[in-house]
Order: structure tokens, then C-alpha cells, then sequence
């Protein structure tokens, strides 16, 4: 990725070699020691006497002491958590559905009785509500015999006696209904008398087919519904939606048996008095109440666990003497607080834990080191001491958070930051790379539960496979949630399969591992600004920031010297999809194309593409030797402004690398006309020649931008081809190109995507018809003498015109 330039001119190339050499392996030696100190933390004292280990003998109590009773305590916290009050939840919409299903029943009610016709069907003082009901149910055969009987009692004014001996005899409804009958027949019109027999009538049938319909219907009205009068109906569905309301209201549990449901109906205080109207509205409410309240999980979990923290620890009394654990027997967990807190676990360094962690680190560091020397090409990045202290930062971070968060906080463990920082700087191979060696140290380091720390390093694995310097920090942030919902599903996909984990607890943790994916996504945005200013690297949203015209070198570069500016694009355009074809790093490419020139604000008349036709100053020098220094200096000069303006190095190694030490040429042949001692490296750059594939693609880019810009139109492929290949063999053949990783083959791939570059630069242009161009340049309009054809031959000249008009 580019040598750092800052000193470069200061001190001899061996040295500077030396210097960062050394300064890598001290930076890869801390690191080292760090991890081995984080990582081993465990083995600094481990019991000897541990869990599960047998003992030779008795093993007694020296002291008197209050010692930590574990297991009291897990029991202590198990009933807290047994009896914690369940938290349920009511849902409205099934409330709303049953009231809908109450409103259905009535309707259903009210249309049987309409259809029956409703009581009272005549007015009061004409019959009486019973006589009503015993005319509509009476057989036809008794309701002739009943008229008959009226008719002559009415029809003999004698008969008032025998009518006056029927009202005071037993108050049978047939008897009351023959009285009402006679009665009306004797006081009203005749008209009227045969109105009240015709609707009588009518309501019979109504309601003998009605009948039919109710015995089909809901079982709550076959016998009552069609009795009662409309004022009994109105109150039964006034208190029968008050009574389902209140009831939905209370809450009513998933499960809760039927007797105990029925009981609290029952036991309702809104209900009619009437017996027969108690019963259904007893029977409306039944059938459309609906459980309501569901077990809240999470909630009712939460509630547990918050029950099972408060519990205090137990604490159990050993007295001088008491014995502890029996010869021969393991050692259980509550035996082992109690020799911890006595100090007899023989609490020392484990030696054969700290060689395998130490002997493990070695064969990870190993393995990154020869990735980094061989594999370099294939992880698709070159590390500089800058870069390895990042790395070195990144992992001991995260070790250090592992140990600490582990095991009651693994959940919330941020591995998958690892993988998103490292992916945003360098790539996703090494990104991968790496957290698959610090994964494995970590399993080794924490030595919990691996199901627990499974989904986290799956999680970290995504995180790192699918950050490869991604463009936008929204890409991290779309990671973070990805990587929070797979860790999430992971745990679960365990849980189930293990099966012993309660529902709740379930979605709790799972909650915890979907936080820890977001987590890692805030602490990557948060920590990339921060190592963006010690790593030699940079992450695309950094290179589009640098890109920015209204940077002030750049804004400079655009007010003050418009050739070299324009140069720089053409330069970056070539360079840009040169580094696309090899798989290089098209923001870096980009981004440093734009500052490689930046120097020669300095002095920008001295460079011929800022002179617009003004006098040439190297004319009016007329010393080789100081134009070629002028023109040197813009390298120099560049760096000098690169560093003023805190420009990353990796930036500035574009300056010197994109020239290298490539001669002067132009100026070493006019001192060789005037002296025949000249010295070729007083026309040659400083360099260094380019150290990545990078800042090689821009030195032939800049190479070959004038070069291109001189071809004409009509030049042929093979020609234009030739002409850069030759440019690329002469830089070849000066050992410009033996740093940068790039092969003659990669040379081959570039020449042809140069010329397309150029091609789309200077395509040529269709001549426009003769006519046309007098009348109007851009070719759009037409007289209409000829926009009106006479004959279809003159419309297919006109529209062979038209078309090739359009083609501009």
C-alpha cells in the first residue's frame, strides 16, 4: 500500500530499513506480551483443588468462619424465581371481537322476535301481555272454539251475567282471554273487532314459523326469547353487554376451567333478577365471552430474574474442626466455596496452561506472519508497523473485553467489531484471518460453555466474510443489525435442540445476542475515526472524505493551476479503471491520483500544461540544471504541503512514487549538448520507485496521459496499443516497476483499458449534413420546404436525413 515518505531524504535507505524493521517487532512483541497477559489471566491462580476433584483424606475446618452456602443460595434463588406472581398482558382486539360476537347473537335475537312479531302486538288495553302469548300458541282448532265462544257471549246482552261469573272465576288464561275477547267485541266497532282477529291471526302464523327458525337457532332462545315483551328483550341486552364488558375487563386467563369461568359469570352483579332472564343472559354471556390475558414470557422472566438477584447470599457457619469434605469423595461446588474462602483450594500458577496459551499465541502469531509474507497478494493488502499496531490494538481490546465480559456477560461480547474494523481497513481475508486465530485463543482463554460462544464467533466470522472496504457507513451499520439477528437465531437454533431452556429465558438471550451485533456496529463507527489517525491504512469513507474538491489542497489544485488539474483527472480516470481491471483499490487509487501533483501549485508556471500560450520560464532560464531542480521540487514541494496539511501518509507516498526515479529526460539531454560531465542523478527524482500496486497503476497512468492525449482520432488500436506498451517497457526496463507487485502480464491487461479510457475521451464526432449546419449547429431544425415531402421518394431522403441528424 505505499512507503511512507516523511523521511525518506533524511537518512540512508539501509538505515530507515533497519529502523522499521525493528519498530515492527517491537510492535508485534507488545502485542504478543499483551494478549499473553490478557488471555492467561485464568492460569495466574488456579485451585488445585477444584470441582469434581477426589481427595486421599478428611479435610477439616482450621478456623471458625461464615462461608458462602451455594447451594442454599441456588435454592433460595430458584423459589424466588418459582414464586414470582405471572405477568399478563390483555388484548383488546379479542375484547372487541367479543363484543362483536354479543352483537351478532342479538341481532340474531332481534330478528326472531321481529319475524315472530314482537309482544305486545296489540295495544295493552285491548289484551293483556298473557292473552297475547296464549293466542299466538294456541292450536288453530282452540282459536276457532275461542271466537266462537266470544261471539256468543257478545251477541246476548243477557250474557253479562255469565260474563261477570267468568271474571271472577279462576284466573286461567283461557278463561282471561275470552273475557278480553268478548269485552272488546261488545265495546268496539266491528271493523275494529275483525282488525284485532285478522292480526291475531297474521301473529299466529308469524309465529308458528318463526318456531321453526328458533329451534334451528342458538340453543339460549328456543324457549324464552319469543315470550318476552320488547321492554324485557331491551333490558336483558342492556345488562348483558354491561356484564360481558366488565367481565373482559377483569381479565380472563388462557386455560382457566370451565367451572371457575362459569362461577365468575355467575357471580356477575348486573344481572337480571328475573330467573328466566338471568339464564339467558347467563347463557348470551358464555357463549361470546373470550380469554384475553396471555402469559407475558419475557416479562414474567425478567420478573424472576430480577427476584433471584435480590435474594441475598446464604451464608453457612463452620466451626474450628468441622469436617468439610470425607476422604475419598469429590469435591462439590458448595465444598469448594467453602475451602475458597478458607483459602485451602491451593490456589497457584498453572504452568501447563500458561505453556499452551503462551505455545498457542506463538503458532497464531506464526501462522499471521507467514499469511503476511507469503499470502500478501491473496489477503489482498501489505502491512506496515502503523497497520500491525492497529491489529495489535484491535485484538488486545478484544481479549481484554472477553476475559472481562465472560462467562455472565459473554452475550453482549462485541467480536464481530473485530471483523468490521479490520474488513473496513485492509480486507476481508485478513479480516477473516484474524478472527479465526483470535476466536480460537479466546475458546482457549475463557474455557466456558462453547455453545454460549458459539453464536458469537459465527456472528464475528459473517461480520468479517462480508466487510471487504465497504463504500458508505450505513454498510456498517446494515452488518450490525444483520449480524445481531443471525447471532440471535444461532442461540436459538442451540436452545431448542439442547431443549432445556425455558421459552422466556430463551427470548431474553436471544434479545442479549442480537444487542451484542449492534453493539459491535457502534463501537466500529465509533473506534474507525480514531485508528484511522495511527493505522497507515484508510477506509473508503476516509478517501471520500480527502476526495473532496473543497479541501483546501485541492481546492487549490482547482483555482490555481486549471492544466494540472485537468490533467489530474485524466490521470485518475486512466488510473481508476486500470486498478478496477486488477483488483486493486479503486478509492485509494482514486483519492491519491488526486493529490499526486499537488506540488506543483508551488510553481505552476514552470509546468507547460498552466502556461495557456504565455512565454515559457525555462526559456528564459536557460539552465538545464535549474529547470530540472524546478521540476523536482514539485515532488518535494508536494510532500512538504501533504505534510503542513496532515495529508495520511499513505496519501502521500503518491507524491514521490507515482515519478519514482525516473530521469528528467528533456533537460538531461540539453546539459549533455552543454557539458560533458553531467551526472544522471541530478536529473532523476528522489523517488522511492513505487512500493504498491497503487501507486504503480498511477505512474504509468501519468506516464501515458500525454502520450494519449496526443493520438488523433483516427489512430488505430494497434498503433495506440504499441505506443503505451512501449512506455511500459521503458519503465520496466529502468526497475521502476520491481517493488509494486505488478506483472508484465498486468501491464498487458492495462494498455487496452487505457485506450478505452481514451476512446471514450476523444470519441469522434458524426459530420453534420451541409444544409443543416448552416441553419442550426446543433442539427434539430430543418426548413420546412423540406420537412413536407412530395412524393414518397423525397420522404425517404428526408427521413434518411432526419436519422442521421438524431445519431449527433
Amino acid at each position: 500500500m505505499g512507503i511512507a515518505p516523511n523521511h525518506s531524504s533524511l537518512l540512508p535507505e539501509t538505515t530507515h530499513r533497519l529502523s522499521r524493521k525493528w519498530s515492527g517487532r517491537a510492535v508485534i512483541g507488545i502485542t504478543f506480551v499483551c494478549l499473553i497477559s490478557t488471555l492467561s489471566f485464568r492460569f495466574y491462580s488456579e485451585p488445585r483443588l477444584g470441582i469434581g476433584t477426589f481427595v486421599d483424606q478428611d479435610i477439616r475446618s482450621p478456623r471458625t468462619i461464615e462461608a458462602t452456602d451455594i447451594e442454599a443460595t441456588k435454592q433460595a434463588k430458584e423459589l424466588a424465581k418459582q414464586q414470582v406472581i405471572p405477568i399478563y398482558r390483555s388484548n383488546p382486539e379479542i375484547d372487541d371481537n367479543a363484543v362483536k360476537h354479543l352483537e351478532k347473537l342479538l341481532q340474531v335475537g332481534d330478528d326472531l322476535r321481529i319475524s315472530s312479531g314482537n309482544l305486545p302486538y296489540v295495544d295493552h288495553k285491548i289484551l293483556s301481555d298473557d292473552v297475547q302469548r296464549y293466542l299466538r300458541q294456541i292450536s288453530n282448532l282452540e282459536w276457532t272454539q275461542l271466537q266462537d265462544r266470544a261471539n256468543k257471549l257478545a251477541a246476548n246482552a243477557n250474557n253479562q251475567a255469565a260474563i261477570a261469573s267468568l271474571i271472577n272465576r279462576d284466573k286461567e288464561t283461557q278463561f282471561v282471554a275470552l273475557v278480553e275477547l268478548t269485552q272488546y267485541k261488545i265495546k268496539a266497532l266491528p271493523a275494529d273487532y275483525q282488525a284485532l282477529i285478522n292480526t291475531v291471526t297474521d301473529i299466529r302464523k308469524a309465529y308458528a314459523k318463526t318456531q321453526e327458525n328458533v329451534a334451528k337457532g342458538p340453543e339460549m332462545f328456543r324457549d324464552r326469547l319469543l315470550e318476552m315483551t320488547n321492554e324485557e328483550w331491551e333490558t336483558i341486552k342492556k345488562l348483558a353487554r354491561q356484564a360481558l364488558i366488565d367481565l373482559q375487563s377483569t381479565g380472563i386467563v388462557f386455560g382457566l376451567p370451565d367451572e371457575m369461568l362459569q362461577k365468575r359469570i355467575t357471580n356477575l352483579s348486573n344481572l337480571p333478577t328475573n330467573k328466566l332472564d338471568r339464564v339467558m343472559t347467563i347463557a348470551l354471556i358464555s357463549a361470546t365471552v373470550k380469554p384475553n390475558m396471555t402469559l407475558d414470557f419475557v416479562a414474567t422472566t425478567e420478573r424472576a430474574i430480577k427476584a433471584s438477584e435480590s435474594v441475598q447470599t446464604q451464608r453457612i457457619s463452620v466451626n474450628l474442626g468441622d469436617l468439610i469434605v470425607k476422604g475419598g469423595e469429590k469435591i462439590t461446588e458448595r465444598q469448594f466455596v467453602i475451602l475458597d474462602d478458607l483459602k485451602m483450594t491451593q490456589r497457584q500458577v498453572n504452568l501447563t496452561g500458561l505453556i499452551l496459551m503462551v505455545a498457542t499465541t506463538a503458532i497464531c502469531f506464526g501462522t499471521f506472519g507467514y499469511a503476511n509474507r507469503r499470502w500478501q497478494y491473496l489477503l489482498k493488502v501489505k502491512l506496515h508497523n502503523k497497520d500491525l499496531l492497529v491489529l495489535g490494538i484491535i485484538c488486545t481490546g478484544s481479549a481484554l473485553a472477553t476475559v472481562l465480559m465472560a462467562p455472565s456477560m459473554i452475550v453482549f461480547l462485541p467480536l464481530a467489531s473485530t471483523g468490521l474494523i479490520i474488513g473496513s481497513f485492509y480486507s476481508s481475508r485478513l479480516a477473516l484471518l484474524i478472527i479465526c486465530l483470535t476466536s480460537f485463543l479466546l475458546a482457549i482463554a475463557i474455557s466456558s460453555d462453547l455453545l454460549a460462544f458459539a453464536p458469537i464467533i459465527i456472528g464475528s466470522i459473517v461480520a468479517a466474510a462480508i466487510t471487504n472496504r465497504p463504500l458508505t457507513r450505513s454498510h456498517l451499520a446494515a452488518t450490525g443489525l444483520i449480524i445481531g439477528v443471525l447471532q440471535a437465531s444461532v442461540y436459538v437454533a442451540i436452545a431448542i435442540i439442547v431443549g432445556s431452556t425455558p421459552p422466556g429465558l430463551i427470548a431474553i438471550t436471544a434479545l442479549q445476542y442480537a444487542s451484542g451485533g449492534l453493539i459491535s456496529a457502534i463501537i466500529a463507527l465509533g473506534s474507525i475515526p480514531y485508528l484511522e489517525q495511527i493505522s497507515y491504512a484508510l477506509t473508503p469513507f476516509r478517501l471520500a472524505e480527502l476526495a473532496n474538491l473543497d479541501r483546501p489542497l485541492l481546492r487549490r489544485l482547482v483555482t490555481e493551476t486549471l492544466g494540472t488539474f485537468q490533467h489530474t483527472l485524466f490521470v485518475a480516470n486512466l488510473a481508476e479503471a486500470a486498478a478496477r481491471e486488477l483488483g486493486a483499490d479503486t478509492a485509494l487509487v482514486r483519492t491519491g491520483t488526486l493529490y499526486h501533483d499537488i506540488g506543483k501549485t508551488l510553481k505552476p508556471e514552470y509546468f507547460i500544461e498552466n502556461q495557456m500560450g504565455l512565454p515559457n520560464p525555462h526559456d528564459l532560464l536557460n539552465n538545464p540544471w535549474e529547470s530540472a531542480k524546478i521540476i523536482k521540487e514539485h515532488v518535494s514541494g508536494g510532500i512538504k504541503l501533504a505534510q503542513k496539511h496532515h495529508l495520511p501518509e499513505m496519501l502521500q507516498a503518491f507524491i514521490p512514487e507515482h515519478q519514482g526515479t525516473i530521469s528528467i529526460s528533456y533537460f538531461y539531454c540539453q546539459a549533455q549538448k552543454r557539458s560533458d560531465h553531467v551526472g544522471e542523478a541530478d536529473f532523476r527524482y528522489a523517488g522511492p520507485i513505487p512500493q504498491s500496486r497503487e501507486t504503480g497503476i498511477v505512474m504509468l497512468a501519468d506516464a501515458c496521459e500525454a502520450a494519449l492525449r496526443s493520438l488523433g482520432t483516427e489512430t488505430t488500436l494497434e498503433a495506440a496499443k504499441t505506443l503505451l506498451m512501449r512506455i511500459f517497457q521503458a519503465r520496466w526496463d529502468d526497475g521502476q516497476l520491481k517493488d509494486c507487485s505488478l506483472s508484465w502480464e498486468d501491464l498487458d491487461r492495462i494498455a487496452p483499458v487505457f485506450i478505452k479510457v481514451w476512446q471514450e475521451r476523444n470519441h469522434g464526432r458524426i459530420k453534420y449534413p451541409h444544409l443543416a449546419d448552416k441553419l442550426d449547429p446543433s442539427g434539430s431544425a430543418l426548413p420546412d420546404h423540406l420537412c413536407k415531402p412530395k412524393d414518397s421518394a423525397t420522404t425517404q431522403i428526408q427521413t434518411a436525413i432526419s436519422k442521421t441528424i438524431a445519431l449527433k
